[in-house]
């Protein structure tokens, strides 16, 4: 894999595809248990395909791309493998149609039949946006079409893939934007850019973060530490350590006021005040007053919340929907949570619910679908369902 490649870029385009993803009627999300790879439903949290692969990448054009003792396939939704990869190193996923497949140290593109359609004579290349694809040869970088032909020359010291018609390409060290035309219409003076998306893009200068518009105008001024990616149509943005959000036309909605600030999900935003955590919504209003020592994310309308060194749940409104009565030292992890009573330990869900009872004298976080635990002196694995998994203890 490239390691030259552009992070910022990369995890825009990450997050614009995770996001598209969501629409289609059943969405299958990879899963770990133990050392191995399955999908659930997203919904439902219902296994669909079993974990049997050593790694797996998420759904994308209705398949996904997996591997289990050292051979690849792409499978579909049923897990029914369309494509054997026994022929190739490394696959991306699909977009537009085409996948990047890699062999030795080459890079070329398949269809969704498994046939060869870009041979493999690159030394990267990225998927398909927008029906061009960034490759790279000798050193520099340029665009291809899906029928292979080189449509823009290889004369960038680096390249991102397009969205909404424009593609920031580095020249001289710095970065700017061209068109499908390989026109620069934005000239190259950032260190770093991303994605285009709902028509602005994230750029950095030095140290310092602004939004830029298609023209390429700023409508936030590069003079933050820090701003995040739009989610329901406002930015987070930090300077001198205090956040705020801004709008796609760069007003700040929402004034330099929180010691920390979260994206907007259904209307409601995760801040921070000193040390205690509330919720706002878009006009900056605190609808659940900072009061909380910790605050997970709302699920299903409610989310777990820590005062005076216990859990509780509460709705969008602050109303207690389940009693602070468990102590609990430590974050939920894997939609778990550790709680303690009377010097005993199990674990409650994000519902506040106790699935795996006070039966251990400790018990550590889930990881991969485990957890590890300590009862009478003997430490074991337990499973979600409290099940011992490995090292169980003898009867």
């Amino acid at each position: 894999m490239n390691t030259g490649v552009n992070f910022f870029r990369q995890l825009t385009f990450f997050l614009l595809c995770s996001v598209s993803g969501l629409a289609f009627a059943q969405e299958l999300v990879p899963y770990k248990l133990g050392d191995l790879y399955g999908f659930k439903d997203q919904k439902t949290g219902a296994v669909v395909i079993n974990p049997i692969y050593d790694r797996v990448a998420p759904y994308s054009e209705e398949l996904a791309f997996v591997s289990r003792q050292g051979k690849r396939y792409f499978i579909d939704k049923a897990g029914k493998i369309k494509i054997n990869l026994q022929n190739y190193d490394s696959a991306f996923s699909f977009s537009e149609g085409y996948a990047v497949v890699k062999k030795d140290t080459l890079w070329g593109f398949i269809d969704k039949l498994g046939s060869p359609r870009i041979k493999l004579k690159y030394d990267w290349a990225s998927s398909f946006s927008e029906g061009k694809a960034v490759v790279k040869q000798k050193g520099k970088y340029g665009y291809i079409d899906k029928t292979g032909k080189q449509v823009m020359a290889f004369t960038y010291e680096d390249a991102i893939e397009f969205k909404e018609g424009l593609a920031g390409v580095k020249l001289k060290g710095k970065y700017g934007f061209i068109d499908a035309k390989n026109k620069m219409v934005i000239p190259a003076q950032y260190d770093n850019v991303g994605l285009f998306s709902e028509g602005v893009a994230i750029v950095k200068k030095g140290e310092k973060y602004g939004i830029i518009n298609k023209s390429g105008k700023e409508v936030l001024a590069v003079e933050y530490d820090w701003a995040s990616l739009f989610s329901e149509g406002l930015v987070r943005v930090m300077k001198a350590d205090k956040w705020a959000y801004a709008d796609k036309t760069g007003k700040l909605i929402i004034p330099l006021s929180f010691d920390w600030a979260g994206d907007f999900q259904d209307g409601l935003a995760k801040v921070r005040i000193g040390s205690k955590y509330g919720f706002i919504d878009k006009t900056g209003r605190a609808v659940i007053a900072a009061q909380y020592d910790h605050a997970e994310d709302f699920v299903n309308e409610k989310v777990m919340v820590v005062k005076n060194g216990l859990w509780g749940l509460i709705d969008k409104s602050g109303t207690t929907a389940e009693a602070f009565k468990y102590k609990i030292n430590r974050p939920f992890a894997e939609d778990m949570a550790v709680v303690e009573k009377d010097r005993k330990y199990g674990y409650i869900d994000r519902n506040g619910k106790l699935v795996i009872p006070f039966d251990y004298d400790y018990a550590y976080d889930f990881s991969s679908g485990w957890a590890e635990v300590v009862k009478d002196g003997k430490s074991f694995f337990i499973d979600k369902t409290g099940k011992c998994v490995k090292f169980c203890p003898q009867k």
